[in-house]
């Protein structure tokens, strides 16, 4: 019978991921790139923002209409990124982080470009999705206002998307991404920068009617008590209200925005934009956007029928420093629930599919010791591989939701689209990948799935794809008969031109057999060998024969 994970405590993934005491984050967002550099206290219960900086980016901006990042754009991508990078140095930090998100993610050569970045910068820049980007702005709102109590909405207006997220301190009851990005929706309806009271009310129309879905599902989940405002334009907002109030050094931080002040601002903004006059106090860059930023703001507010909101000053970039520091033990702040997204999202998708969970567990136990145990011995990928392969080796059955027959491919649909949370869009397609070719025809760049992996990393999913076919080989019986394994290197062979020999040895549960494993052991060690050019054998062993020495112990699961 099948196990539900309600009925249990969560398996945990294993693989850790570097972020020290002083870590740089770079938001390479559609508008602007924001760095902020911080530093972890000992004490381990907040941390300290050294220091920030931030640059317009209008050449990553043109990418949201032409849907690629031209040579330009990317050489000034790249010209800020070492910019950045060198203060971050300067400040001492021993790692930076980059999540890129609309311009670049909507860019068909999106992932190219953050590849050149890596390689020139040696900064890990990832791509992440609507959701994740929605998630990580979340984390930042709890870490910034540790007061916030009981059910709120959260609202992020960027360059290129919309975030809304509905919650409380402990999780996320929605969470989604619209395109009603500031300079995504000022390229559509206010083209050269001329505004006309036609665009104005369409551009009106155009959001409610993308968020009345939103406001429908929100109003059934019991709507928004507390709004929270965070981005710059919600700051721009705030500000130009402060003004207007007489109150202009007042703290934005908790600063509480009203629906008629609002409605008020934006008529401001609005009139400013049809007679060509500039609002003072707004920058340049910042002003060709607050005219479809406040339209967005205000139309949320009147969809979500709340009366005000406050403001937020951290986002996306505070929220992925606390990410880090969280699942790196850097952060202990009470937010332990949300320190492990990566395998509470997969764990969220085998319930959502109704896998088998004993089954799954077994397999990416099995497939880890065996990533662990052939490290150096055949291949030398790092411990953040072994992530993906347990990712993958838990999820390779979730496409049986759907149906057996091809439920590899199925899998590879439903994990490629299932909204996995804490990776990165490049991630989220490995992990698929891996679990597509875990049984059927081996990878062929003829198939689409193979055909979306980097060239680069098409031999990692090759390598793990094989790993996990012998790790799901040896649960074939899903009675969890093997209750540990060790990977043997056998003596070398007299003749230079034998492949090594490698033998996998089996501890047994009490009582158990394992015919089916050892027939689909041979039927899928092919690949393996392949993969790895060695010839693979498997034995059984007695409890007086199993050897005593792992090659590798394995971090707990």
């Amino acid at each position: 019978m099948k196990r539900t994970l309600r009925a249990k405590v969560k398996s945990k993934s294993w693989v850790r991921v570097q972020g020290g005491p002083i870590l740089a984050c770079i938001d390479m967002g559609t508008n602007s790139f924001h760095m902020i550099v911080c530093q972890a206290t000992p004490e381990r219960d907040h941390f300290d923002v050294i220091t920030r900086v931030r640059e317009a980016v209008p050449l990553i901006r043109r990418a949201l209409g032409a849907h690629y990042i031209d040579e330009d754009a990317t050489r000034s991508a790249v010209r800020i990124l070492r910019d950045m990078k060198q203060k971050a140095l300067q400040r001492g930090a021993t790692t930076i982080i980059a999540v890129a998100t609309s311009a670049v993610r909507e860019s068909k050569n999106g992932e190219e470009v953050l590849s050149r970045i890596r390689q020139e910068l040696e900064i890990d820049a990832k791509m992440i999705s609507g959701r994740e980007e929605a998630r990580l702005i979340y984390l930042g709102v709890l870490w910034s206002m540790p007061d916030l109590s009981g059910e709120f909405g959260i609202v992020d207006i960027g360059g290129g998307s919309t975030e809304i997220i509905v919650g409380n301190r402990h999780q996320r009851s929605f969470a989604e991404s619209y395109k009603l990005g500031a300079a995504r929706l000022t390229q559509r309806f206010f083209r050269k920068g001329e505004a006309n009271p036609e665009s104005i009310k369409e551009l009106h129309d155009e959001v409610r009617g993308v968020l009345r879905p939103a406001a429908s599902r929100i109003a059934e989940l019991g709507g928004v008590p507390q709004l929270i405002g965070t981005s710059g334009t919600f700051q721009t907002l705030a500000k130009l209200d402060r003004e207007r109030a007489g109150r202009p050094h007042a703290e934005l931080h908790g600063y509480k925005l009203s629906s008629r002040n609002l409605e008020k601002v934006v008529t401001e903004v609005e009139d400013a934009a049809l007679t060509g006059r500039k609002i003072a106090g707004i920058s340049s860059d910042r002003g060709q956007t607050i005219l479809a930023g406040a339209i967005v703001a205000l139309e949320i507010m009147r969809s979500l029928k709340v009366n005000d909101l406050k403001i937020c000053t951290a986002a996306l970039r505070e929220g992925a420093v606390v990410d880090r520091f969280l699942q790196t033990g850097w952060l202990d702040t009470g937010l332990d629930l949300h320190k492990d997204p990566r395998s509470d999202s997969v764990h969220s998708l085998l319930e959502k599919y109704h896998a088998d969970v004993e089954h799954a567990e077994q397999v990416a136990r099995i497939a880890a010791e065996i990533f662990l145990q052939t490290h150096w011995l055949l291949h030398q990928y790092p411990e953040s591989v072994g992530h993906l392969l347990w990712s993958a080796a838990m999820l390779h059955d979730v496409g049986s939701f759907v149906g057996r027959n091809g439920h590899h491919k199925h899998s590879y649909y439903l994990i490629k689209n299932g909204g996995l949370l804490g990776h990165s869009e490049e991630e989220v397609n490995l992990i698929a990948c891996i679990a597509r070719y875990h049984r059927g025809s081996f990878p062929k760049e003829s198939h689409e799935a193979f055909a979306s992996v980097n060239g680069g990393d098409r031999k990692l999913v090759a390598d793990m794809a094989a790993i996990l076919r012998i790790a799901e080989a040896l649960d074939r019986s899903h009675r969890r008969a093997v209750e540990n394994l060790k990977v043997v290197l056998e003596p070398a062979s007299k003749s230079k031109y034998d492949r090594r020999c490698v033998s996998i040895m089996l501890k047994l549960r009490d009582s158990e057999k394992c015919e089916p494993e050892t027939w689909a052991f041979d039927e899928k060690k092919v690949y393996f060998e392949h993969q790895f050019d060695v010839n693979l054998s498997l034995k059984v062993a007695e409890d007086a024969s199993f050897p005593e020495v792992m090659l590798h112990s394995l971090p707990p699961l």
